[in-house]
């Protein structure tokens, strides 16, 4: 397994570029992954870090944000930890759904909707006390890795959540913590 710690919000972004560029270009990921798996992943892990720089509050004192990963023979296997206070998953899942079904839909907000798309497996919960822990698998993407992104609500023809997302109304867990989220669209064959 390959860990890396970031403490620098500042420059975390470019730090994470640079890794994968390295792991490109070494074929450290390959396999299980091909050039679109790398990017794939590049993408989601992407995804979730900027969105903790840009909008997560961290606890009192230096932020931390881990990245391991660890490649299996068919599949990588990803885990983002970090200091912050963390948030409601679901609940910004909603939120985006809603930013869709507007008249003039943004282009903000897909990020997430691409990260449970594009991933298996994700789970998001508290760590230890004062972490929170962002894990997911992902496995090669098939040439039509993101047209799961939206689904036709087939009476308005607008894009729609899966129904098992918006059972969960409040963003809640049912009596445990969040886990293993229901994916829309299932990117790879066994």
């Amino acid at each position: 397994m390959s860990t890396h710690r970031f403490t620098d919000l500042t420059t975390v972004i470019d730090d994470l570029h640079a890794l994968f560029d390295a792991w490109s270009d070494g074929g450290m990921l390959r396999p299980p992954l091909n050039k679109d798996g790398e990017i794939v992943l590049r993408l989601a892990v992407h995804e979730w870090v900027a969105n903790l720089v840009q909008h997560a509050s961290f606890h009192v004192g230096v932020p931390e944000i881990c990245v391991s990963i660890e490649i299996r023979p068919e599949v990588v296997e990803v885990c983002i930890e970090d200091t912050s206070q963390g948030f409601d998953l679901l609940g910004q899942l909603e939120e985006q759904h809603e930013l869709l079904n507007a008249p003039a839909p943004s282009e903000r907000g897909r990020g997430l909707l691409m990260l449970i798309t594009c991933t298996e497996t994700l789970d998001y919960r508290p760590a230890t006390e004062g972490r929170q822990r962002l894990s997911f698998e992902l496995y090669n993407p098939d040439e039509a890795i993101f047209a799961g992104l939206f689904h036709s609500d087939a009476a308005s023809g607008a894009p729609s959540l899966p129904a098992s997302l918006q059972s969960r109304g409040d963003g809640a867990a049912s009596g445990d913590e969040l886990s293993s989220f229901p994916q829309p669209f299932q990117p790879h064959t066994r």
